[in-house]
């Protein structure tokens, strides 16, 4: 009901045409009332009167494709979903005298104006966001071989200076350097076999379903008569290799050196890099390590491969100069609410004998 006209009450209708063409009566005749009265203004209201009666109506455009209003679950692009053949970065067969010896497939550009350096290096992931060089106390006997390329220089410079590495330790500031971006390349965590819920991410079906209902309903019509290869089936999920692209190096730690502990310019404590309790499922720190953004992939303890990036970078992000202001070594057990032993000794005091 609209009792605003001064007379009987008129009665809008439902429909769209008939409740403009009444309320559009309504502000005129209010704004002939009104002492100050402006064609503009008129017209001002009456285009922001249509714009509600169309938000009232719902007009809404319907969707122009399936992929938009109901997408795949799911990319192809990482198919076939299996296990992988080995869990050091992926390479080509080079057959050598004493067994096998694998080689990265993607590699940086060679510019033989620049000095020589290598490319990638291999490296054990320890927990949170670091990767060291080397990790003792594994049980592999095997040891983990890898051809890297060496990029920089003509082919005698770059004899001399792989010859200059021959029966040492390669450090790890001789491959990379702090802030600069680099890529992951590894294993995923293997999660077994599971369904289809939970590996590709798909709708369970209604409670009432006969004969379960964490499945996929239709599998594909009866012509052609077989299952296509992007309809979300059970198998394998994780154990599947990944290389992560982008990751920028925050801090760079040497064996034996200040860069080797916790402490930043803001942060005198002296602590070690390697939490209270030392990294869950890993130990302790005791060779390099690099500290990066973001995640790496595989369990704890798994073999690496870093490698140089292959993309020019030219992003704010990428070209940023990183000062690390505070290190968290609180422990990973429990809320961690103390940096140090030291720290923890003088919270509590002298416990009981």
């Amino acid at each position: 009901m609209c009792k605003d006209f001064g007379g009987d009450p008129v009665m809008l209708k439902a429909i769209a045409p008939g409740l403009f063409v009444v309320t559009m009566k309504l502000f005129f005749l209010n704004y002939m009332t009104q002492s100050e009265f402006t064609v503009e203004a008129i017209e001002h209201d009456t285009n922001v009167l249509k714009s509600r009666v169309l938000q009232s109506n719902c007009i809404q455009a319907t969707m122009s494709h399936r992929k938009f209003e109901h997408p795949r679950h799911g990319s192809l692009g990482f198919l076939p979903r299996k296990r992988a053949s080995r869990h050091r970065g992926k390479g080509l067969l080079l057959p050598t005298v004493e067994g096998r010896m694998h080689k990265i497939e993607g590699l940086s550009k060679d510019d033989p104006t620049k000095p020589c350096r290598l490319t990638a290096f291999l490296g054990y992931k320890a927990g949170m966001t670091h990767i060291i060089r080397k990790m003792k106390g594994l049980k592999q006997k095997k040891a983990h071989l890898m051809e890297i390329q060496v990029n920089g220089g003509d082919v005698a410079k770059k004899v001399d200076y792989a010859y200059s590495f021959f029966e040492k330790q390669i450090p790890i500031d001789a491959v990379f350097q702090k802030d600069e971006m680099i890529d992951i390349i590894g294993v995923t965590k293997g999660k077994g076999y599971e369904g289809v819920v939970t590996r590709w991410g798909v709708t369970r079906l209604p409670r009432k379903t006969h004969r379960g209902l964490r499945k996929v309903a239709c599998i594909g019509a009866w012509h052609p008569a077989r299952v296509s290869f992007t309809v979300a089936r059970a198998g394998q999920n994780g154990y599947h290799h990944r290389t992560e692209m982008n990751k920028k190096i925050y801090k760079l730690g040497k064996a034996g050196q200040e860069s080797h502990s916790a402490m930043t310019e803001f942060d005198r404590t002296e602590k070690d890099i390697t939490p209270m309790g030392g990294f869950p499922h890993y130990g302790v720190v005791k060779d390099d390590y690099l500290l990066i953004k973001g995640c790496c992939v595989g369990p704890k303890k798994r073999v690496v491969t870093l490698r140089q990036t292959l993309l020019n970078q030219t992003s704010r992000v990428a070209l940023e100069e990183i000062k690390l202001k505070f290190v968290d070594t609180s422990s990973k057990f429990g809320h961690g609410r103390f940096q140090t032993t030291q720290e923890k000794a003088k919270f509590f005091g002298r416990l009981k004998a």
